[in-house]
């Protein structure tokens, strides 16, 4: 692990699934720290066959013009200005997913150095190798800035777009340190409509009979 001691080797886990494993031809994956809103199927449309699906990063948009990947577009000038992806939500035909395991294991091997985001920095050198990548629209992918506004305004500096709740959007997620289960969690607009819908899925559960899911400072 390279950077953040709140994200664990366990962040790997999306790179270790397999088709047997999945049993479906495609395979959309998303964080634990999002709220889907709308469908994401529509990405699968016009996937390639050995593409992966991904949203632009909007803390770290391109190569060499911001700190994921450090020193990587010192050594490959051409992959400066390049797009840099969120690895939070992916796309991706089963079929592929062996190609992406090695991928990402040949970036750990041969270019850790470079490496600063973990899995995602791993996974970005990858797809800027293999160019098998698949722009998907960024309200796929919606970064919840409001948390951060809370503690500063360095965020404004950083997003191309108004930094507020982005309704339109079909998954929020909550990047960064604090999530929105968390008691000491700023309660934004989005953190909200989270817990709405965390506790619904709660009381669901319960109703099942499996009792012991409460999250901790969540009522």
């Amino acid at each position: 692990m390279a950077d953040a001691s709140y994200i664990t080797v366990t962040t790997y886990l999306r790179f270790e699934f397999t088709p047997e494993f999945v049993r479906r031809p495609y395979l959309i994956y998303v964080d634990a720290d999002v709220l889907v809103r709308g469908d994401l199927t529509d990405p699968l449309g016009s996937l390639g066959p050995y593409e992966t699906g991904a949203v632009r990063d909007e803390f770290n948009p391109s190569v060499g013009e911001c700190p994921a990947l450090p020193g990587a577009a010192e050594r490959w000038p051409h992959l400066r200005g390049r797009p840099y992806f969120n690895a939070g939500a992916l796309w991706t035909h089963t079929a592929h997913m062996p190609r992406i395991r090695r991928g990402v294991e040949q970036a750990l091997v041969h270019a850790r150095r470079h490496i600063l985001h973990n899995d995602q920095d791993a996974l970005n050198l990858w797809l800027l190798r293999s160019g098998h990548v698949r722009p998907v629209a960024a309200g796929l992918n919606r970064f919840e800035v409001g948390r951060f506004l809370e503690r500063g305004n360095w965020v404004r500096r950083v997003v191309t777009r108004p930094p507020k709740s982005d309704p339109s959007a079909a998954l929020v997620h909550f990047v960064g340190p604090e999530k929105p289960w968390q008691a000491d969690c700023p309660v934004t607009e989005d953190v909200v409509e989270y817990r709405l819908h965390l506790e619904r899925t709660l009381r669901h559960v319960r109703r099942l009979g499996a009792v012991d899911v409460e999250p901790a400072g969540v009522r």
